[in-house]
């Protein structure tokens, strides 16, 4: 009983200092990403600066086909079966280098005959083939299997801090794109490659090809493909259709906005990492008041990104001028509206936990396709009309249909769809809040 009790301890031990290092890289990137893009925005220019965030977006979209949905389920895999890790691996190394190289062949083919835009064809060819390094990240899940993401970190903010400077030394010396698109396509290729190094120095032993593993871990991760090509698509797909649809200095503001929005997504998962693990435990024992505190959790975040958002609004045109400059002054009326989607973005965190602990996976592939299909025609039909601001409307709009109204779909969900409304209607309540216990 002893020494259960020793063990369980140590293993929340474990699980809390492996939280505490993510966050802070989490910290720590977006922090140093934003004084970065800062940076970059003002030397660039609102052109330069749309035509970067485009190269960068449009390369986001090939993650999913890349990866072929597969990190959550090797870490299941490494659990069920230890003996094998070394073969897993190398057979998902191998297939995921294979896809990386097709799709990259694929796309550089659709781009000869398509676009003769020269900066798009050279710039995505360099970041799709740094990509294709990717595959090893397989390596970085074992290190998430033994529970050692201080080694991850450590890496991976190294990395980020280096690169960083080197990007501000050749902006600061080009201001231009392409210089800045091969240190990018640098850092992810050493990034990928040190997680290989790092697992070598581990002493690891090397593993074999087996078509049975790949078809195993393939059949599970068809949905998780589809699902996650779709987050990346409502996530993206404004930036995207923005360019092609009106300019690329258009994209440029767009971008700004959008980042200075993005950036306070950060405080909800910091926030619900912390709470979520002990209210999994009172929910073995107390079913009533386990939700009965995650409408407290709701209502927190709600009035949390409302207050936020009231803030930013009433303070934005002081934040874009002082970061970014005059030449960026029209990012503060789509910056106004952009920031109300942590409306529904902060409530998601809470909500993708509860789906996680329920284990009702199929709520995220339904909301997470509408999200994008919701994202997809509402750009579609706003950018001509209203340009940047059509797309912020889309945004906004479509992370309320996947966080939000998908919940009446599903019986299960519509017990959240409930403590999200009620956490709206929160003046109503506000005796109710106060003395709740």
């Amino acid at each position: 009983m002893i020494n259960k009790l020793a063990e369980n301890q140590l293993a929340k031990r474990v699980i809390l200092q492996n939280t505490l290092w993510l966050l802070s890289e989490k910290a720590i990137v977006m922090g140093g990403g934003l004084v970065l893009s800062i940076f970059i925005a003002r030397y660039l220019g609102a052109q330069s600066f749309g035509r970067y965030s485009y190269l960068t977006s449009f390369v986001a979209l090939f993650a999913p086909l890349f990866a072929l949905g597969m990190s959550n389920v090797l870490l299941r895999e490494f659990a069920r079966t230890p003996d094998k890790i070394a073969d897993i691996i190398t057979t998902c190394l191998t297939s995921r280098l294979l896809s990386g190289l097709t799709f990259t062949l694929i796309t550089c083919v659709v781009l000869y005959f398509v676009d003769e835009t020269a900066w798009k064809s050279q710039a995505l060819l360099i970041l799709l083939i740094a990509n294709i390094s990717n595959a090893f990240e397989v390596y970085n899940l074992w290190f998430v299997h033994r529970s050692d993401n201080k080694t991850l970190v450590v890496w991976r903010i190294g990395c980020f801090t280096l690169f960083a400077l080197v990007k501000g030394l050749v902006i600061w010396r080009y201001q231009a794109v392409l210089p800045l698109i091969w240190v990018i396509a640098v850092e992810v290729v050493v990034k990928n490659v040190g997680y290989k190094w790092l697992y070598q120095r581990a002493g690891q032993a090397k593993g074999k090809v087996k078509s049975g593993i790949f078809v195993g871990i393939f059949s599970q991760t068809k949905f998780l493909i589809l699902s996650t090509l779709a987050s990346v698509i409502y996530l993206k797909i404004d930036i995207l259709m923005l360019e092609s649809m009106r300019s690329a200095e258009e994209v440029g503001i767009y971008a700004v906005a959008a980042k200075l929005s993005e950036i306070w997504y950060i405080l909800p998962q910091v926030l619900i990492t912390a709470f979520f693990p002990k209210l999994l435990e009172i929910a073995k024992s107390d079913q009533q008041r386990y939700y009965r505190i995650l409408q407290q959790g709701f209502d927190l975040l709600f009035i949390l990104a409302l207050v936020f958002s009231l803030l930013i609004y009433v303070i934005s045109p002081w934040i874009v001028e002082i970061f970014y400059g005059e030449s960026y002054h029209q990012a503060i009326p789509i910056l106004r509206l952009h920031i109300f989607a942590s409306l529904f973005i902060y409530m998601r965190v809470l909500l993708s936990q509860w789906l996680i602990s329920e284990r009702f996976a199929e709520f995220s592939l339904v909301s997470q396709v509408s999200g994008a299909v919701a994202n997809v025609l509402l750009n579609w039909l706003l950018i001509p009309s209203y340009g940047a601001m059509g797309a912020a409307i889309a945004t906004l709009i479509s992370y309320a249909v996947t966080s939000y109204f998908c919940l009446f779909l599903f019986t299960r969900t519509r017990v959240i769809a409930r403590m999200m409304t009620k956490a709206m209607l929160f003046p109503f309540r506000l005796r109710q809040i106060i003395n709740m216990r």
